[in-house]
């Protein structure tokens, strides 16, 4: 269902998430900066880029590897200059007989439509939406036992009392 380096993302993404609540922030901007830490983890592992749909790292891998190797080229144009002792191919055309027949013009039609072609996608089949849940139920447990800690059990014993 889903490796090892998407769980290893989803944990240090928690980690950094309740770490967070070490910022010398109000609760409320703990709470933001861990939050989009966390959720900026969890899409970090259900991305997928290119038209394989591989991992941000093994996709930066592959560019570096393409930018660093040599290229070798093909020239298939047509020889500019002629040597002289090259008999001219144009006298070779001119003297075999040639049929022209009519050709429809060729059409280019594309292997893939337009749509489909998205570079980058997330993995939500491979990853699956139980470990997100499970990581972010998680974090949200201990920022509320954090909250009750400091003085949240006050505010919630004035909704509770009867006056």
């Amino acid at each position: 269902m889903f490796n090892d380096r998407d769980l290893g993302i989803l944990g240090a993404g928690a980690l950094l998430a309740i770490l967070c609540l070490f910022l010398p922030l109000s609760f409320t901007g703990k709470v933001v900066i861990g939050f989009l830490v966390l959720v900026g983890f969890m899409a970090l592992a259900l991305l997928r880029l290119g038209p394989d749909r591989v991992p941000p790292e093994v996709w930066l891998m592959r560019r570096f590897r393409y930018s660093m190797q040599t290229r070798q080229y093909v020239n298939q144009q047509a020889a500019t200059r002629k040597t002289e002792g090259d008999p001219s191919p144009s006298k070779q055309k001119a003297q075999r007989p040639t049929v022209e027949r009519e050709r429809p013009a060729p059409s280019y039609q594309p292997q893939m439509p337009q749509a489909n072609m998205r570079p980058i996608d997330l993995a939500w089949n491979e990853v699956g939406v139980y470990p997100l849940l499970t990581v972010l139920l998680g974090v949200v447990g201990i920022y509320f036992a954090v909250w009750l800690a400091n003085g949240g059990a006050q505010e919630l014993a004035f909704w509770f009392t009867w006056r």
